[in-house]
């Protein structure tokens, strides 16, 4: 059986598609991983990003900011759907994949969109987290993302 490989893709690759990626892929399903990219990715993972990962179980340290060239070479993984985000920048588009990958959106503000609001920068992370594990939750139950966990 062959591996289905889903790409979270944000601006900066250090907010809601980390994020994502980290939850996804805490289950033990072999036959789907998740991977994350930026468009213009950070040179680090902000800490309240690490710090909310690491508080939900998960080791942060095996996650930094990408750019999502990386999954446009000949060597990168097939990626067979790709996962944005709403609200996002319009000056991003996504780019064209090799296999032409379907396309899912989720909306989900990122943490600065909730920072706009007045809110302190960890708890718009938190508040991101929790709305992000929500959305791929009922994604996957709708069928629209395959399943993270193992049955």
């Amino acid at each position: 059986m062959l591996q289905t490989n889903i790409l979270f893709l944000d601006e900066t690759n250090n907010d809601r598609s980390i994020m994502a990626e980290a939850y996804f892929n805490r289950g033990l399903n072999n036959a789907v991983r998740a991977f994350s990219a930026g468009y213009v990715p950070a040179t680090r993972l902000d800490r309240h990003v690490f710090e909310v990962l690491r508080d939900n179980g998960i080791a942060p340290d095996d996650y930094c900011p990408k750019p999502v060239d990386i999954f446009l070479q000949a060597y990168s993984p097939r990626i067979d759907l790709v996962v944005g985000f709403e609200p996002m920048a319009d000056q991003f588009k996504f780019p064209i994949f090799p296999y032409k990958p379907p396309v899912l959106v989720l909306k989900v503000p990122g943490s600065a969109d909730r920072e706009e609001i007045g809110a302190h920068h960890k708890r718009a992370v938190r508040e991101t987290y929790a709305d992000l594990r929500l959305a791929i939750d009922i994604a996957s139950a709708r069928g629209a993302l395959p399943g993270s966990l193992a049955a």
